[in-house]
């Protein structure tokens, strides 16, 4: 009865999702799968903006960032800012270009993410200026700061994956990586190529 009612709504995904919160609790166990399964099949217009498939994945993305914020902030340390440290905790030296296209990160947001913990004595930087490339480091702060966050990662990130189901979440995870490869290469492909005309003789 409840899928009669609402399966020609058109809503955004995640806006289905807080219709849901407020009507599932009517239903139980395969009920509720299937009353999902009906709901998004009919659902999704993917040529309507609501269903922007870049507006969507930024606006989870936001939501798992504040999750994780909540529980790492008690330790003075943001979501990046920890995923940087655990990736510098991981290798002994980086460079600034290698993390950057590790994490995914543009330079800036990089840089911005790396000043505070570099004043706090948890990263080291050495080098720097026009062609100069710069080493990080972390430091034996930084470590210890590393393993006193990390029960706190770790509760976010079991919780986070209870959400959706291990299986799930591995298939979800295999899924982005898939489509960021995808559109990275379709990227390098629509960059115009370089210039081949010579400068004319003096």
């Amino acid at each position: 009865m409840v899928i009669g009612l609402i399966a020609g709504e058109q809503m955004p995904h995640f806006l289905f999702k807080r219709l849901l919160d407020g009507r599932k609790q009517n239903l139980t166990g395969l009920a509720l799968v299937v009353y999902i399964h009906t709901m998004i099949s009919k659902m999704l217009d993917f040529t309507v903006p609501e269903n922007c498939v870049c507006f969507n994945l930024r606006w989870v993305t936001r939501a798992v960032t504040q999750f994780f914020d909540a529980e790492m902030r008690r330790h003075g340390i943001r979501p990046t800012q920890g995923t940087i440290l655990l990736a510098l905790n991981a290798k002994e030296s980086w460079t600034m270009a290698e993390l950057s296209d590790c994490l995914g990160l543009e330079r800036t947001s990089l840089v911005r993410n790396l000043q505070p913990l570099q004043r706090d004595g948890l990263v080291t930087a050495d080098g720097g200026g026009r062609g100069i490339r710069v080493e990080l480091a972390i430091t034996a702060k930084g470590r210890k700061q590393v393993e006193k966050f990390m029960p706190a990662w770790e509760s976010a990130q079991s919780t986070a994956v209870q959400v959706l189901g291990e299986k799930r979440w591995s298939a979800l995870l295999a899924d982005l990586e898939k489509v960021a490869s995808a559109l990275k290469n379709q990227e390098i492909k629509s960059q115009p190529l370089p210039s081949t005309t010579r400068s004319p003789s003096l």
